[in-house]
């Protein structure tokens, strides 16, 4: 059997279209489509070009963007309905690994970047939020102005420790001799 492995640009394409489509899935189907969302995360994991390798830096930043987001929930800077049973709803940590997993392919050239993935983040960050509450997926408990400015600097913050922890993890390991 022949595999297809998409390489350089067109990885880089197909890694962050296929973010988009993890974030149209969590965003408009959430708890109903969260099936949906896992085979995709799944096939994150199985692409031969991507798959296992990067799934320590996927935890990891993953991780991080769930606490950031749970915390932001438990401040009472946001909200969701129905209120999460977990910290964050199921479809949002989904899509945080998601995105975690566009860190070492489709955003990987923002690694040794660290202003201007700050500068993105703060930019991107909040304007993914907003949309995602326009879609009515998630409540701003304050004023927008307010909650935009705050998740622009979560995100500027964010976003060059994401570069900087998938760059340490994916790191090349050699063994001594």
């Amino acid at each position: 059997m022949r595999h297809i492995v998409a390489s350089g640009t067109h990885a880089t394409l197909l890694n962050l279209v296929w973010f988009q489509l993890c974030w149209l899935v969590a965003v408009i189907g959430r708890d109903a489509w969260l099936g949906l969302l896992f085979l995709l995360l799944m096939f994150h994991l199985c692409w031969p070009a991507q798959g296992k390798r990067d799934w320590p830096a996927v935890g990891c930043c993953g991780v991080i963007g769930i606490l950031t987001d749970g915390a932001l929930t438990q401040l009472g800077l946001f909200s969701f309905s129905p209120a999460p049973d977990f910290l964050i709803p199921f479809w949002l940590a989904g899509l945080w690994l998601a995105f975690a997993g566009t860190l070492s392919y489709g955003l990987k050239w923002l690694q040794d970047k660290p202003f201007l993935a700050a500068l993105l983040g703060a930019i991107f960050g909040p304007l993914s939020y907003f949309a995602g509450m326009q879609l009515g997926a998630v409540a701003f408990d304050h004023n927008l102005t307010f909650t935009l400015m705050i998740l622009a600097l979560l995100w500027a913050l964010l976003m060059p420790l994401f570069g900087w922890i998938t760059a340490r993890l994916m790191e090349p390991t050699y063994e001594k001799a």
